[in-house]
């Protein structure tokens, strides 16, 4: 089962970010919808007698408040003294007569005021003299102004129309008030406006993490590499600063390393020399096996010079046909009855030095042929790169050592002959040929049988975008 891959920084950055504020907006939304609801807001009574004209007309807050037709009256006129008042300037308003108007106060939310006393429920309320127009007490509840106009608690109120039936108007009612939709409205708007910003802030954390992956796979191929610029937060620099130093290290570490080989591989050739002089004087019988010994000898320690030397790096570098190149490879194989077919697809144009990926191509082609003698090598271009697979029809390797082949003077075969097993170095300055020109190079085991070989370069229109 093929393993999932973990997100990335940015995605993590970003939707912590992101659920932070849904969180935030979530509360808030629980706080508007629980919360207990407002006192209703209420009309005037030229609202009122609008809606019973049918004619437009809305609450303090808002809302339309529209009338609707009936036969019968809904209701009988409410013994209450507020509704009486209110009856009767609604009847002067629509020119009617009392009788004609009922008036009921809506109380579906809380009482708006104490009920009167028994007995003087229809206490007037007092002359004008005490107080002016509609602004005044009526059963101990002082009707509030908004405005210039007088806006009365909500009510219920019908009128017969000329028609004979009878026009109804209700305090409007829904699942969320104005207030409510209006601050819903408001936190959508910020989650909109705060999106943009969260993504920006997770990208620029997350850009120098990138770059440093990035740096990090780039140590494998390449450890003389520019150092990286410490950037981004303090705990990415100090991350950065340690790689650098690690890198730093490693290449010491590399250079002593090739220097010690290079000079032992160096100091071999005198002996090896001097034997070869002696043997001039051995009977002939014997010279011709110790003088293959020698030979055999001089090309290991050839091979290993090259390889700690770093003779795959790149040198002259120019813009080569892929295809063409590694058809030219093949058919330098045509006098050593190889059968080597190569299907390429042209115009792949790659950055590289011709001799060292020369070198790479001969160790595949070579492993490929002395393993199977049948070689098919198809060349073309995926995801920006031009890729190349060699593939042969020999026993394959083993799955656990796909990469271990790979590791300097490691070989499959056990009985270390050159005839068999070749020195165990021509994989290893394959891929690094490889790497040193930005690409890559892996082995994997064909279906059907046999080793593929996969060499893959950045194309250069790849690599100008």
């Amino acid at each position: 089962m093929k393993s999932i891959r973990p997100p990335t920084v940015l995605l993590q950055v970003a939707l912590i970010a992101v659920m932070a504020v849904i969180a935030t907006q979530l509360v808030t939304l629980a706080i508007v919808v629980l919360a207990p609801a407002p006192r209703p807001a209420g009309y005037t009574l030229a609202s009122a007698s609008a809606a019973l004209r049918g004619q437009p007309a809305k609450t303090v807050d808002g809302r339309p408040l529209r009338r609707r037709l009936g036969s019968d009256a809904p209701f009988e006129q409410e013994r209450d003294p507020l509704a009486d008042a209110l009856a009767r300037s609604l009847a002067d308003e629509l020119g009617q007569e009392v009788s004609t108007v009922h008036v009921r106060m809506d109380r579906a939310g809380r009482p708006w005021g104490p009920r009167p006393p028994r007995g003087e429920e229809r206490r007037e309320p007092p002359g004008p003299g005490r107080a002016s127009g509609r602004d005044q007490w009526l059963g101990g509840l002082r009707i509030g102004v908004v405005s210039d106009q007088i806006a009365f608690p909500p009510f219920l109120a019908t009128a017969r129309t000329d028609d004979g039936r009878w026009s109804t108007i209700a305090p409007p009612r829904g699942l969320l008030a104005p207030w409510q939709v209006a601050l819903l409205l408001s936190m959508l708007l910020s989650l909109v406006l705060l999106s943009p910003l969260i993504w920006w802030m997770a990208q620029r954390l997350a850009r120098p993490i990138g770059r440093f992956a990035h740096a990090a796979d780039r140590l494998g191929a390449d450890p003389d590499a520019a150092p990286l610029t410490p950037t981004g937060p303090n705990e990415v620099r100090l991350a950065i600063a340690a790689f650098n130093d690690m890198q730093a290290k490693l290449r010491e570490h590399i250079e002593r390393r090739t220097h010690t080989v290079a000079a032992i591989a160096h100091d071999l050739r005198t002996p090896l020399t001097r034997l070869r002089f002696r043997i001039e004087t051995m009977p002939p019988e014997h010279q011709s096996q110790a003088i293959r010994d020698i030979e055999e000898m001089d090309a290991l320690i050839a091979q290993a010079m090259q390889f700690v030397k770093g003779q795959f790096d790149v040198g002259h570098a120019e813009t080569l046909d892929f295809g063409d190149l590694v058809q030219d490879m093949a058919d330098r194989y045509a006098d050593t009855g190889a059968e080597i077919t190569v299907i390429a697809e042209p115009g792949l144009e790659v950055r590289g030095d011709p001799g060292v990926l020369r070198r790479g191509l001969s160790n595949l082609m070579d492993n490929a042929i002395g393993h199977a003698g049948a070689v098919t090598v198809r060349v073309g271009a995926e995801a920006g790169r031009a890729v190349a697979r060699i593939q042969d029809r020999g026993p394959g390797i083993p799955d656990d050592q796909l990469e271990r082949v790979f590791d300097p003077f490691f070989r499959l075969e056990a009985s270390r002959s050159r005839k068999t097993g070749g020195a165990g170095l021509g994989l290893s300055i394959a891929r690094h040929a490889v790497r040193a020109h930005g690409g890559d190079l892996t082995l994997s085991n064909a279906p059907e049988g046999g080793l593929i070989a996969t060499l893959c370069l950045p194309l250069v229109e790849a690599e100008a975008v």
